[in-house]
């Protein structure tokens, strides 16, 4: 029979945090409370939990990380909805994702740093599927109705 262990991460000094991903290096990313009750992303890894920021904005904005690859390279969101900041943080550094004036989500990250999810498309305002490479994002389309939705890639680069 298989044995496991339950961590505790802890939190950002808040009350409650939630882990949404977790690589084959045991680095796990999410979101926890800070001490002033706000939800920010972090990246757990050698039994530290580290602040991934909000992009420099100030409370009360938000932030959620929600994939990370095997290179430690993490993807979110960065705002009080979804969509409306994407993120990819990477040595200590967060960045937004595309174009600032474009309202977005980053969902999923693979070993290659393609990063997919959802933007608001011009110019109905419908939410449509991205894929982000080289600083280039890209629209997936839909499947003939008018939203989609990417939430992960694989390292074929499937969507």
């Amino acid at each position: 029979m298989p044995s496991y262990t339950i961590i505790d991460l802890g939190t950002l000094g808040g009350l409650t945090s939630v882990a949404l991903a977790v690589n084959n290096n045991g680095q796990v990313v999410g979101s926890a409370d800070t001490s002033q009750g706000v939800r920010h992303a972090y990246l757990w890894e050698n039994g530290q939990m580290i602040d991934l920021g909000t992009l420099g904005y100030p409370p009360p904005v938000q932030s959620e990380a929600w994939d990370i690859n095997n290179q430690g390279v993490v993807v979110g969101i960065v705002g009080g909805g979804d969509p409306t900041k994407a993120f990819i943080w990477e040595n200590g550094v967060q960045t937004e994702i595309g174009p600032p004036q474009v309202l977005k989500s980053a969902h999923g990250i693979n070993d290659a740093r393609q990063v997919v999810g959802v933007y608001i498309a011009p110019p109905v305002g419908d939410q449509h599927a991205f894929l982000w490479e080289n600083g280039v994002l890209t629209d997936l389309g839909t499947l003939g109705g008018t939203n989609s939705l990417a939430w992960d890639i694989n390292e074929a680069g499937q969507v």
